[in-house]
């Protein structure tokens, strides 16, 4: 039996699109099926009913069978009650809560405005080591900062890159200090992804970057970076992996 655990999205990306999944690739990486709406029963159809509707007549068909089949719990928050719910699914490890007002009807093919999803993020400090080329108005600049991290051992190890969350005039003054500090070879104690290897222009290891991000991928990346700062109060040497 495989220890239940919170959804991972770099996992789940194993078994996207596997039509005929091997019994390894199952075991290793479970798949359950949570159902949160209900949009029809037999012949009855549901779209133009409201949410709590659809959601009471879901519960009353008992499909939650504790394995793999999973009917999540719906609560009606308001004020306090949202603030606490955030933070259980923080200690959970969940992504975030989703939230939709109970009066609103399914709207087939758009995303509905009625429909909200509430992402937690975690922040890390990162050391840039390189830049990769940008395109359009980024062409003078860069088009993303490659950025990394120290090991336990002390190995400096690239943990992905960042191209979002820059001010307008950020990426001018960060180039600027680029330049000044750009070398030929890799400052990283282990190879970077190919993707990474292919484009970047590297830099010395001197600037501490604050980061915002969803998760920690499967192999060590972050997962929907976003770039908060420069860290004046923290020296590369005191930057390690995020957890």
């Amino acid at each position: 039996m495989l220890s239940r655990r919170a959804p991972s999205f770099s996992r789940l990306q194993r078994r996207m699109y596997v039509q005929r999944p091997a019994p390894l690739l199952i075991y290793q990486v479970r798949v359950d099926f949570i159902v949160f709406d209900l949009l029809g029963v037999d012949d009855q159809v549901l779209l133009d009913d409201p949410y709590r509707t659809g959601r009471a007549e879901l519960a009353d068909l008992t499909l939650d069978d504790g394995a793999r089949v999973r009917v999540p719990p719906m609560w009606s928050l308001s004020g306090a009650g949202a603030e606490e719910l955030l933070r259980v699914a923080a200690d959970s490890g969940l992504e975030g809560i989703v939230c939709k007002r109970g009066d609103s009807v399914y709207e087939p093919g758009r995303r509905s405005s009625a429909w909200t999803k509430v992402v937690l993020r975690l922040t890390t400090e990162a050391v840039i080591v390189g830049a990769v080329s940008g395109n359009g108005a980024n062409a003078t600049t860069f088009g993303g900062l490659v950025l990394a991290a120290h090991t336990p051992e002390g190995r400096l190890r690239c943990i992905g890159g960042v191209g979002t969350g820059f001010t307008a005039a950020s990426p001018r003054s960060i180039r600027a200090a680029l330049d000044r500090v750009r070398r030929e070879t890799s400052p990283l104690d282990d190879p970077p992804p190919a993707s990474v290897a292919r484009t970047v222009w590297w830099v010395e290891p001197v600037f501490v970057a604050d980061i915002e991000y969803r998760e920690i991928s499967g192999d060590g990346l972050l997962r929907h970076p976003s770039f908060r700062g420069i860290r004046t109060d923290k020296t590369p040497d005191e930057v390690g992996l995020p957890s």
